[in-house]
């Protein structure tokens, strides 16, 4: 690990601060809340309550 992290600052103090910066700027490697994945849920349960309706009438 270099010692040195320039605009940060040395040493562990330093990596602290670089990390931190990374972390808020790329997100960390979390994914991002909500999203593609509600829709679809929210389609599929619709559909769902839809055919179990139906299946009920018969």
């Amino acid at each position: 690990m270099p010692d040195d992290f320039g605009y940060f600052g040395k040493g562990l103090s330093g990596y602290t601060h670089y990390m931190q910066a990374f972390d808020r700027n790329k997100g960390g490697g979390k994914k991002p809340d909500g999203g593609k994945g509600g829709c679809l849920t929210i389609v599929l349960l619709i559909l769902l309550l839809t055919c179990f309706g139906a299946l009920l009438k018969l």
